[in-house]
C-alpha cells in the first residue's frame, strides 16, 4: 500500500516517461506540483535533445530526478530496452514510497504491466493522445487497457478527453480530469514573451517536427496560389521531416518553400520567434499540440485549422477569427486579413490566453489528480 500523507505532509509523486516523449511537459508539470510543496521523483531517459529540462529539474527544491539511456536519441533499441527494465525495476523498489505515480508515456506495456498492476491503487494515467499518432483503428488495445487499471485519468485537454470517451466508452468518464495543456517556454525558466500588435507578416512558417499529421501539404498549395504570391509572403517549413514525406519536402523546394529540416537549438528558436512572422499549424488531425503552447509562450501570432484542442483552444480564448475554416490558400489569407484589421484586438487576447495558461493556474483544474 501507498503511504497515506497525513494533514499537512507532502503528497510523494513518481512521475514516469520512460522515453522522455514529452520532457517539456513534464518539466512544467513537475515544476508546478513541487511549488505546491510536493515530493516530486522524475523516472524518465536521458536525450540528445531537451536536455535543459533535466538539469533544470534536477535544481527544483523537492525534486529528484532518476534516469536511464532508453531514448533511442542515445541508446540503440536493444540498450533502450534494457535501460527502461531497469528503470522500471527501480520504480518498483520504491513503489511504497509514492502516494501517486504518473504514467505520461507507454514505453512498452508488456515490460510496463506488471508493475502498472501492482500500482493500480497509486496509478495516475496521463492521456496525451486517445491513440497513437498514424494508429488506424478505433480502439488501441493497450492504452485501453492501461486506463482500465489506473484510478484517474488525466487529459491534456477536454478535445483529448471526448475523443477517448467515444472511443472506449463513458464508464471511463468518473475518474477522468481534464488537465488543460500549460505554456512551454524555449528555455526552462525563461519568463513568457509579451505579445505585440501583429503588422503584415513577411512570412508564413510551419514549425515543428513534420509528420503525415500535420498537414504540411497545404504549404504546397500556398506555394502554388496566385493570391500568396502577390503579396510577397514568404513560405517556410522548420523542423525534422519524417522519411516518409520525402517526397513533398522536394516538391515544396522546387516550389520555392524555404526548408529546414533540423531541430533548432534554444538560440536558433528565439531568433524565429523575434521575426515578424505568422506560424501556420495547419494539422489534418490533432488533439494538442505542444507547438501552440510553445508558440504561446513566445508571444508569437498563429492561425491554425479545426483539429481537436486547436480550434477549442481559439474558440476559448476570443480567436476563432484565426481558424481556419478549411485548409486551403484562400483561408489562409483570410485569416490574415482578419489579423491585420484588428492587431491590437488580437494582441490583447494572445495575451489573455497566454495569462491563462500558466502552470499553477491549469494545475488548479486538474489538481484532484495529484492532491485528491
Amino acid at each position: 500500500m501507498a503511504h497515506s500523507a497525513g494533514q499537512g505532509a507532502p503528497r510523494r509523486i513518481a512521475v514516469l516517461d520512460g522515453g522522455s516523449f514529452v520532457l517539456p511537459y513534464d518539466e512544467q508539470l513537475v515544476a508546478a506540483l513541487a511549488r505546491r510543496g510536493a515530493q516530486v521523483s522524475f523516472f524518465g531517459s536521458m536525450t540528445r535533445y531537451n536536455g535543459p529540462c533535466l538539469d533544470e529539474m534536477r535544481r527544483l527544491p523537492g525534486v529528484r530526478v532518476v534516469t536511464a539511456a532508453v531514448s533511442g536519441s542515445v541508446a540503440p533499441r536493444w540498450r533502450g530496452v534494457l535501460a527502461y527494465a531497469g528503470l522500471l525495476w527501480r520504480l518498483w523498489r520504491e513503489r511504497r514510497r509514492f502516494d501517486v505515480v504518473n504514467l505520461q508515456f507507454s514505453v512498452l506495456w508488456p515490460l510496463e504491466w506488471p508493475l502498472l498492476y501492482a500500482l493500480r491503487d497509486q496509478l495516475v494515467f496521463t492521456v496525451h493522445n486517445a491513440v497513437p499518432h498514424g494508429f488506424t483503428g478505433q480502439r488501441h488495445r493497450p492504452t485501453q487497457r492501461i486506463a482500465e487499471l489506473a484510478r484517474t485519468l488525466v487529459f491534456a485537454s477536454s478535445a483529448t478527453q471526448d475523443d477517448f470517451i467515444r472511443r472506449y466508452g463513458a464508464a471511463f468518464a468518473p475518474k477522468s480530469v481534464v488537465l488543460p495543456h500549460g505554456l512551454l517556454p524555449t528555455l526552462p525558466g525563461e519568463g513568457p514573451r509579451p505579445y505585440r500588435p501583429m503588422a503584415r507578416p513577411s512570412a508564413l512558417v510551419c514549425w515543428g517536427t513534420v509528420k503525415p499529421y500535420k498537414g504540411v501539404e497545404v504549404f504546397e498549395a500556398l506555394a502554388r496560389s496566385p493570391a500568396v504570391k502577390a503579396r510577397g509572403l514568404g513560405l517556410e517549413v522548420i523542423g525534422r521531416w519524417d522519411h516518409v514525406l520525402q517526397p513533398l519536402r522536394r516538391t515544396l523546394e522546387a516550389l520555392g518553400v524555404r526548408i529546414d529540416d533540423r531541430y533548432l537549438d534554444a538560440t536558433a528558436l528565439q531568433q524565429l520567434f523575434s521575426r515578424d512572422v505568422v506560424f501556420v499549424l495547419p494539422h489534418a488531425a490533432a488533439t494538442q499540440s505542444g507547438v501552440l503552447y510553445t508558440l504561446l509562450h513566445a508571444g508569437c501570432h498563429f492561425i491554425c485549422s479545426d483539429s481537436g484542442d486547436l480550434g477549442d483552444f481559439m474558440r476559448r480564448h476570443g480567436l476563432a477569427d484565426l481558424v481556419m475554416k478549411e485548409r486551403t490558400p484562400e483561408a489562409v489569407l483570410a485569416c490574415l486579413d482578419r489579423l491585420a484589421a484588428e492587431p491590437e484586438r488580437f494582441a490583447r487576447a494572445f495575451a489573455a490566453a497566454q495569462a491563462a495558461c500558466g502552470w499553477d493556474t491549469v494545475l488548479d483544474q486538474g489538481r484532484g489528480a495529484y492532491f485528491g
